[in-house]
């Protein structure tokens, strides 16, 4: 069983049905840095973590690159939904003419706190209107390039083909690490 240290559970249902382990969700208070580095975050995080629980873990982050805004608001992007809202975000998106957008995912694994391994997915985009009865963070406003839905329109299954955390959790599971960790 894998330690995946986070307070979301569609995440930690996202990982078990891609790495096909099991994945024991420990929800710790983490103290997260505000910076738009995404992995200097990620191992900011899986550090922290290790040090309120000991053991062989994973913590995941991931970003909203908006291509009109240079790239903002990426690892900062919760926090702009919280404040903005979806819908308020995307009427500002639409002032320009440019909706590109890079999602990106990172995985980081440490079992001994100092040294951590990253995974990393992107998958590029466009910012549209809310669509989709799934509401998991920015899931309906992100329409993947070679699909007609959004994150929040697609089943679990669609999403996985398109999915940056897939994509980064494909990444884990082909390394050795999750060998070492089956085992």
């Amino acid at each position: 069983m894998l330690q995946f240290v986070s307070s979301n559970p569609n995440k930690a249902r996202e990982l078990e049905e891609i790495l096909q382990i099991s994945i024991q969700m420990k929800p710790l208070e983490l103290m997260e840095i505000q910076t738009d580095d995404l992995t200097e975050l990620v191992v900011h995080k899986a550090r922290n973590a290790f040090q309120l629980s000991p053991t062989p873990l994973l913590v995941e982050d991931t970003s909203l690159y908006f291509e009109q805004w240079g790239d903002l608001p990426g690892p900062l992007i919760k926090w702009f939904i919280k404040s903005l809202t979806l819908e308020k975000l995307v009427e500002l998106l639409s002032q320009g003419e440019n909706h590109r957008a890079r999602a990106v995912c990172v995985l980081a694994f440490t079992s001994d706190g100092e040294k951590v391994h990253c995974f990393e997915g992107e998958v590029l985009g466009e910012i549209v209107a809310p669509r989709g009865k799934h509401r998991f963070g920015w899931d309906p406003i992100f329409q993947p390039i070679g699909s007609q839905k959004t994150f929040g329109e697609m089943t679990s299954t669609e999403k996985q083909s398109f999915s940056m955390r897939e994509r980064a959790a494909m990444a884990f599971k082909q390394s050795a690490i999750v060998q070492a960790v089956q085992n």
